[in-house]
């Protein structure tokens, strides 16, 4: 029993800050025809709401950003984790590079949205694209500066044991990089959203971005809103996987 008080306590504070939102929403808006053209009001948001559910597949449009993003998102981490691995394993590779990842790193990624459209096309492969450019450099360099990071008594402790560099590797630098890789799993959440929704604006004809773009070149500020909770809810979604990923593969870190 108060397990259950204990938990429905911290659920009404997590609801709070949203309950207050809204009602400070309604109070806004409320009767206030330029205030709803600008911002909407939660009662138009809900009839919108209810139109993209059911009449103007919310649902696919979800699918399709969550899809582009999700297949992205483990393209590049899967090219920047074996890239982060690869300097680490060779240094002076990781000292040439280095200026090189500086500036693509800074570079932003939509300025790249039109070259990406002209060598893949208008399709989801480009925008899938997008956002695995989006996600690889921080990636990379996150599990570059995991390995680097390997607690040096455990490192000593090898060398004295006599262990070769794969055991090295297998034993203490990789579970060093995993940290800091899935520290960069959830900074690449955020990324890898924000490329398919750039692929969406350039050229699309489906997707959350596509919708958005739509419903504001109408001035349809309710099916903006729409949009906009569409994507925060497939970051939530995807924050909560990565979380369950880490407590089962670093489930050492607890002991720790």
């Amino acid at each position: 029993m108060k397990i259950a008080l204990k938990r429905a306590i911290q659920i009404f504070w997590y609801l709070l800050p949203l309950f207050i939102f809204l009602a400070v929403w309604w109070w806004l808006t409320n009767k206030n025809v330029k205030l709803q053209f600008l911002f909407s009001s939660p009662g138009q948001f809900y009839h919108a709401f209810y139109l993209a559910l059911f009449k103007e597949h919310l649902l696919f449009h979800t699918g399709v950003t969550a899809f582009e993003a999700l297949a992205g998102f483990l393209i590049g981490m899967v090219v920047g984790v074996a890239a982060g691995v690869l300097l680490w394993y060779w240094e002076p590779l990781a000292r040439i590079s280095r200026p090189y990842i500086v500036a693509l790193g800074s570079l932003p990624v939509f300025a790249l949205a039109p070259i990406m459209i002209v060598w893949f096309g208008i399709g989801i492969f480009s925008k899938v694209m997008m956002a695995a450019f989006s996600t690889v450099i921080v990636a990379l360099v996150q599990t570059y500066k995991g390995a680097q990071s390997a607690s040096p008594a455990h490192l000593k402790l090898m060398h004295v044991l006599g262990a070769n560099r794969k055991q090295v590797f297998t034993k203490v630098i990789f579970p060093s990089a995993m940290v800091w890789v899935f520290n960069s799993m959830r900074l690449n959440i955020g990324f890898a959203l924000l490329g398919a929704f750039i692929g969406e604006f350039i050229a699309a004809e489906n997707g959350l971005g596509y919708y958005i773009i739509k419903a504001s070149g109408l001035y349809d500020m309710a099916r903006v809103f729409v949009g906009i909770t569409g994507i925060m809810a497939l970051g939530l979604m995807f924050t909560g996987l990565v979380a369950l990923l880490e407590r089962k593969f670093l489930a050492w870190k607890e002991l720790t």
